[in-house]
Parts: structure tokens; sequence; C-alpha cells
């Protein structure tokens, strides 16, 4: 192993110099280059990788090297045989990683639901194992949220209201759909080709213009291993949007004020305080609870009306344009940097051991 290069596995590569801000970042860290990778890259047997290596800043070329005894996980998987290639490069490989997967929302809910900390910030949720559950789920509690499964970036979420034998089902940038159990049965039928989907109670988290809101609070390993809250931000959705997403117009907002514009300002603090207490509690309790190594984390918060707090989601590749938005240009590239400078602490702790699997417990 060259303990000077940075592994970087993506789940396409397409032109290398997409992730030459990357390089630069593994530089900055104090790595000599990197090698980008696929899973599918990576020969188990042979302790090789075929990829990119970029050394200094020199022009990215393709060659095979020995596997780097480090590597930042930067892809999104969705098909099971890129799958299995992750978990077998993971598990059979001694690269370590900075970050390991937590599964689909349905497995992050059930490990944060065995917290008595975090249950009583958890919405009523279960998975829609048929769409007649989905129009059960949306009678029982009025409005229910309809995520995939293995989601990101708020795609695919869905909205359905129930009231007496009307339904509205709503998707963001399309037409809502009205009509009896019937009609919203077909529609979610189409939905359900493209995979699994969970049902969730929905709460009013719009704020008095009528947007959704959320909390994004970023949670980074500081280079010496331990977890550091990086920023948190509000996320308001655009107008008539069912989510905060900022790719679909949303804007990003400092979190106190915004809060204080909402509550009372006891109740701001107290949220301001609850939120920091389990954004701190939430990463070493997945770690253990996972036994796995984690380093990058985004935890979204929802706030009703009432002023009640609720965790929403666990994001282990969380983006970072939400912290450019309201803390501005170099906070966003401290983010950005502070994974990197995870791998180094790790890389030069798997040198000084000479045993990269025993450099940590996780």
């Amino acid at each position: 192993m060259n303990p000077h290069l940075l592994g970087l596995m993506t789940h396409k590569i397409g032109s290398p110099g997409r992730f030459s801000r990357h390089a630069d970042a593994a530089l900055d860290a104090g790595f000599s280059g990197v090698i980008l990778f696929t899973p599918a890259g990576v020969h188990v047997e042979r302790g090789t990788v075929t990829g990119y290596v970029r050394q200094g800043r020199s022009p990215w070329r393709k060659q095979s090297a020995a596997h780097p005894p480090v590597a930042i996980d930067l892809g999104y998987y969705t098909t099971p045989l890129t799958n299995r290639q992750v978990f077998r490069v993971k598990n059979r490989t001694r690269i370590q990683f900075t970050g390991h997967g937590l599964g689909n929302k349905w497995t992050i809910q059930n490990h944060l639901l065995a917290s008595p900390l975090l249950a009583s910030h958890l919405l009523p949720t279960k998975p829609m194992d048929s769409v007649d559950d989905a129009i059960a789920y949306a009678r029982e509690h009025e409005a229910i949220m309809i995520k995939p499964i293995n989601g990101k970036g708020g795609i695919g979420i869905l909205k359905l209201c129930c009231t007496g034998s009307a339904y509205r089902l709503h998707e963001n940038r399309k037409p809502a759909l009205s009509g009896g159990p019937g009609t919203i049965r077909a529609a979610l039928r189409r939905a359900r080709r493209k995979g699994g989907y969970l049902l969730q109670r929905w709460i009013d988290i719009r704020n008095p213009e009528g947007r959704v809101f959320d909390v994004r609070v970023l949670m980074q390993k500081d280079g010496t291993g331990q977890w550091e809250t990086s920023g948190m931000a509000i996320r308001e959705g655009s107008a008539n949007s069912i989510t905060s997403n900022l790719k679909s117009g949303g804007r990003a907002h400092e979190v106190a004020a915004y809060l204080n514009r909402l509550f009372p300002s006891d109740k701001a603090d107290a949220l301001m305080e609850k939120l920091c207490e389990l954004s701190v509690y939430i990463p070493p309790y997945l770690e253990e609870r996972y036994g796995r190594r984690l380093a990058d984390l985004g935890l979204d918060f929802a706030i009703d009306r009432s002023g009640c707090l609720w965790l929403l989601e666990v994001n282990i590749k969380p983006g970072k344009a939400v912290i450019r938005q309201v803390y501005g240009e170099e906070a966003a590239r401290r983010c950005f940097l502070m994974p990197f400078r995870e791998a180094r602490r790790l890389a030069l702790s798997a040198t000084a051991t000479g045993d990269e699997r025993s450099a940590l417990p996780l």
C-alpha cells in the first residue's frame, strides 16, 4: 500500500477532471495524490485498483496501483450489483473508508428508535407494503408523506391527504391529483415500480408564509477523530413545495434568527438547545450502534407549528450548499476539506501502527 495516496471511490467516473477539486483537497490535507476508482475497478485478490491517478498537480492518467490504505466514498449506488460490489470492497479489502453506509431509510429509522432519547423525536413511520397501506395510513393520519426508501435530495417524495372519501396526491413540480381511492391507487402503483417507499405521518412545518422549512445540521469529524458541529441552517422550500429542498428553488437562513421570528425567545432558545443536544448525541450513537466508522453526517430536523422538534433523516453524504448560502464560501470550503483531513489522520495512524485495520476500533 502507498500511505501517501488517497483513494476516491465513486459510482461513475466519466471525466476524471470533474474530481480535480477533490484531488486538490487531498493535497491540502497532506496526501501526495489520489487514485479515483469505482467498486468494479477494485481487484480484491490481487490487492490492486484500476482507476485514474493524479500525483501532485500532474494530469490524470489511467493506471493500476496498490490498494490505498484510506479512501473516501463519494458514490451513490442505486443497483443491487453496485451495492454488492461496494460491500465486497469494504469488507474484503484492507482499505479503510472514512465512512460507511447506514442502510436504507427504514433500517436507519429502526436504529434511531432503539435510542430512548431519539424515539420521542421520531414520527410514526412504516414501510409501504402495498398501495392499500398508503390509503389506510392516510385515513388514519389525514395527511402522510410517502418517501422513497432509498431516496435522496427530496426526489420522488409524495404527500397524500385524505378528507372523507376524497384524496389528493401531490408531488413537487407536478399538478396535484385529486380523486377517489381508485385514482390514487393507480398513481401509487405507478410510483411503486420505481422502488420501495416509506409512509410517514405528515406534520405542519410551514412558516406563516406557507413555506415548508426544516433544519439541516452538518456534523463532521474535525481531523482529530472528534465530532464537531460544522454548521446548521434553515432550509426553506419554494412556494407550494411539499419539501424544503434547495434544488427545487428553496432558500437558506440562519437558524437562531429564523426561530426567533416564529416563536417567543424562550421557546426559540429551548429549541436551539435541544437541536445542539441531539446533534452532538447522534453521530457517536450511530457509530456505536452500527459498529462502523462515520465521518460526515447531515441531520435533518423539523419543527412543527406547535414548536415540537422532530428528527426526519440522517444523511451520510450531505451536500454543503446550505452552509455556503448562510456562512459563506470559506465556511463551505472548510466543510468540504474536513473529510480529507480525517482521511489523513487515518492514514497516519495506520502508518504508525503498521497495521491499517488495527488503527481504529471502528
